[in-house]
């Protein structure tokens, strides 16, 4: 058994593939990428894919060549990579990348025999593998800003989802020290009456001198990677609710983390 290959065909089916494979992988890494560079990349790429195919070596030394050299060359003169470590992740998201649409298109290519059909459906494919990278690094910053926190008081605990607000420069006055701020009914069970408690002066979106209660609570720990714990910790009382849908039930100041127990 023997296969035919159209050499001008092959090289423009892996030049196309290259070319959405090394953009994909580009906007992965940086955001957006430069055509100057991809373009001759992705010729590069398939002009030493079809060499390869045409070399008098074993099979194990083409697939050697094809997935180690040829991908290192098409990275390198592509990509803008810095360092060893960045190198790797590109290759590897390159690699991944070429794995899943191999996968993707040997399903679907028994049903389509017209040329124009393959090639909007790479198109496509591509598109597809850009809201699906979006989406994940979308969540992926929606992590990077929520937490777990226990807030303690007593002995007894509350386990509460924070959103780390990064426009939250609240400060108390007194202390010099960054204020979260908390749902009154998300921490009713802990306060006492014997609890410290004053006010704070502060502005806010239609009330420039609104004032916030504060409460002392014993600490507040973070059982995350961080693993701090803030002692005789001022934390803001809200009566409203901090998310609509009751998501967080705290707002954390960022500079809070630099704190711990004295």
């Amino acid at each position: 058994m023997y296969y035919e290959i159209y050499m001008d065909v092959f090289f423009l089916v892996n030049f196309m593939m290259d070319y959405l494979l090394l953009a994909a992988v580009c906007r992965m890494l940086a955001g957006d990428f430069r055509r100057r560079r991809v373009l001759p990349g992705a010729v590069l790429g398939s002009l030493l894919t079809c060499l390869t195919m045409m070399l008098p070596v074993p099979g194990f030394v083409k697939l050697l060549l094809y997935h180690v050299a040829v991908n290192t060359v098409m990275i390198k003169a592509a990509i803008p990579v810095h360092g060893m470590r960045e190198f790797v992740k590109a290759f590897f998201m390159l690699y991944g990348g070429g794995f899943l649409l191999g996968g993707i298109f040997s399903f679907f290519g028994q049903y389509i025999r017209t040329g124009s059909l393959f090639f909007l459906f790479a198109v496509v494919s591509y598109e597809l593998m850009q809201a699906v990278w979006a989406f994940w690094r979308q969540m992926q910053r929606q992590n990077q800003y929520t937490c777990e926190l226990l807030v303690e008081q007593s002995g007894r605990k509350v386990r509460l989802k924070g959103l780390i607000d990064t426009g939250n420069s609240l400060t108390d006055p007194l202390t010099g020290q960054p204020v979260c701020i908390v749902e009154r009914e998300a921490v009713e069970s802990l306060m006492e009456s014997t609890q410290k408690r004053r006010y704070i002066g502060f502005r806010s979106v239609g009330n420039e001198h609104a004032r916030l209660l504060l409460v002392q609570f014993d600490s507040l720990y973070l059982p995350g990677k961080e693993k701090k714990q803030i002692c005789d910790i001022w934390i803001g009382i809200s009566d409203t609710r901090i998310s609509t849908d009751g998501t967080y039930r705290i707002l954390v100041n960022p500079d809070i983390f630099r704190r711990g127990c004295k």
